[in-house]
């Protein structure tokens, strides 16, 4: 094997072996020595790659989100129809992710407990890609009269927000309530709750009217 391929190798084992401690640990919980641990290697060997614990993080989570492709999987959203149709799709989309990568979720449930600029980049790197997405949407319906006046921004966050909750905590809300529902059920209960409250004013909503997650 080469030089250039073992130091390829030992770059990725570390990225590997660091994901799992940041997912069980968080980034304040994952010291530079347990990642040499298990990989079997010195701290220095670790720094021969990485500036340091800092750099390692950013690059699991740029990693991460390359993987999953974040700006292209909302790009990909059609937009169309009904704001209870974009809401869904969102959410379906926000869930899907979830669903796919439970160590990706494993770090943003500690992310939530952390603070500083590590905790604003995966907040950057995966909420805000939906968030923008979003809010740029909002806006446009804003500019059209098809909902009523809101602040775009706050109103992405607040729903992306809904859905990631959803997603991160459906577990410990079944253990409380000792209930079965799933993210999607929870979601789905709520998205035609958020769409009428984006509705213009005067809107008949009919009788039995429902939303649908499908």
């Amino acid at each position: 094997m080469s030089p250039a391929a073992t130091r390829f190798n030992r770059r990725e084992q570390i990225l590997e072996a660091a994901t799992t401690l940041f997912c069980r640990f968080g980034y304040d919980g994952t010291a530079i020595r347990a990642i040499a641990k298990d990989c079997g290697i010195t701290e220095a060997a670790i720094y021969r790659h990485f500036k340091g614990k800092a750099h390692l993080y950013e690059e699991v989570i740029r990693a991460k989100a390359a993987e999953h492709d974040i700006p292209r999987r909302v790009a990909a959203l059609t937009n169309e129809g009904p704001i209870e149709s974009v809401l869904s799709e969102m959410a379906t989309a926000v869930l899907d992710l979830a669903s796919h990568d439970p160590q990706l979720m494993a770090m943003m449930f500690h992310n939530s407990l952390e603070s500083g600029e590590m905790a604003t980049l995966l907040f950057r790197e995966i909420r805000m890609p939906f968030i923008e997405n979003l809010a740029a949407e909002l806006d446009r319906r804003v500019s059209l009269g098809q909902i009523r006046p809101i602040e775009p921004f706050i109103t992405a966050r607040c729903f992306i927000g809904m859905v990631m909750d959803c997603a991160l905590n459906i577990g410990v809300w079944e253990k409380i309530t000792e209930t079965q529902f799933q993210a999607g059920d929870v979601v789905c209960n709520n998205v035609p709750i958020f769409a009428r409250g984006l509705e213009p004013v005067g809107v008949d909503y009919g009788a039995g009217q429902t939303g649908s997650m499908s």
